[in-house]
């Protein structure tokens, strides 16, 4: 099979009974590659575009990002809430999503890092709520990355923002939390359990035709 990290790490939030707000369907519509996009999600690709390509999306005082990868919003970045982001990027050296490959119990697990500078791998995401650590840590993407790019260190920035529903939906920045996150002795051993539980289930389910048709599109 050939498995991306985020359908694993969607498969991980369904088995956690911690997730109980995680239904199957969502983890099905992963499978399937069926997703119609939220205003959240919109935020955070938008907001990663403009980490990527500013010059792109420049605007007067700010930035601005409409219908990206048919999405039907526009979003609007001022400079004091780009800027912060912008500063963090090491410009000359960041490759901007990193793809690779690895074997897990057999099958192919693909990753995509948001950056990478030399070996070391960033992670850029946003967060219109309370930042959580907890949140970044006990996944699985990051592990699988680590293995896969033999990463010695892997740094999350989590922008918090705000958006506003009374003022035309401005966007403020409220902090930037960041954080690293290492490989550990038993990191290979976790992510192959994982890769191994996913197997059973899409096999047990009748999935395995639905999540390769899956991989051959997106292929």
């Amino acid at each position: 099979m050939r498995i991306s990290t985020t359908t694993l790490e969607s498969f991980r939030l369904f088995m956690d009974p911690e997730h109980d707000w995680f239904q199957e369907q969502e983890l099905l519509d992963t499978i399937a590659g069926r997703f119609t996009g939220n205003h959240k999600v919109w935020l955070g690709q938008a907001f990663g575009a403009v980490l990527e390509t500013p010059d792109l999306y420049r605007v007067p005082n700010g930035y601005r990002v409409s219908g990206l990868r048919g999405c039907p919003e526009t979003f609007n970045f001022a400079d004091d809430v780009m800027g912060p982001a912008l500063a963090l990027i090491d410009r000359p050296h960041a490759v901007f999503e990193a793809k690779a490959v690895g074997q897990f119990c057999g099958h192919d697990v693909v990753a995509k890092a948001d950056q990478m500078v030399g070996a070391d791998i960033i992670e850029t995401k946003t967060t219109l709520s309370t930042f959580d650590f907890d949140k970044y840590a006990t996944g699985y993407q990051w592990r699988f990355m680590a293995d896969i790019f033999q990463s010695a260190r892997i740094t999350y920035h989590v922008f918090c923002l705000f958006e506003s529903e009374s003022d035309g939906g401005v966007i403020e920045l409220r902090s930037v939390e960041s954080f690293n996150l290492y490989p550990y002795a038993a990191l290979r051993q976790d992510c192959e359990a994982l890769v191994r539980q996913f197997v059973d289930y899409v096999t047990v389910k009748g999935l395995v035709l639905l999540l390769d048709a899956r991989q051959q599109a997106a292929a």
